[in-house]
């Protein structure tokens, strides 16, 4: 379900796993492995362009443009060294975790189509299953009647 929601890329970078770099420091960097795979498992990433879709196990995408800054993310050679995995920033008076999770990534049109219909169903079910548990332990339970407004 997450690989549908985690659609296609936003924009040219390297399609990575946010979680698990996330420990990473300036004194203690983690190296990203830079290679074509299929499914992001640990410390990878993966070549993508916009409008690609994206490898399993993808939430992220560090993009180029932040690779030539180098103050977060540098490339050196075949990997990606990450440094600074979460900055706190500011916009408009509110502060915020500037992480790469959720970043530079298009999701999937109809998966917010998909999650209503989840709740909707799952709401019906609890409903029929609440009335039913209630004729299974013979409760008889009185509507109340409401009045005014």
């Amino acid at each position: 379900m997450i690989n549908w929601y985690y659609w296609e890329a936003a924009a040219d970078g390297y399609a990575v796993n946010a979680n698990t770099f996330k420990e990473a420091t300036k004194e203690k960097p983690m190296i990203l492995e830079i290679g074509p795979h299929a499914e992001i498992t640990g410390l990878q990433a993966v070549p993508v362009k916009k409008g690609e879709r994206l490898p399993i196990g993808c939430n992220g995408i560090i993009s180029k443009k932040e690779l030539e800054e180098g103050k977060r993310v540098k490339l050196e050679d075949d990997r990606i060294v990450v440094m600074v995995p979460m900055q706190v920033k500011e916009a408009k008076g509110f502060k915020y975790k500037d992480t790469y999770k959720h970043k530079g990534i298009k999701t999937n049109p109809w998966s917010g189509a998909w999650n209503v219909a989840w709740v909707l169903a799952l709401g019906v079910c609890l409903g029929y299953s609440a009335e039913g548990f209630t004729d299974l332990f013979g409760l008889k339970l009185k509507k109340i009647e409401h009045y005014g407004h």
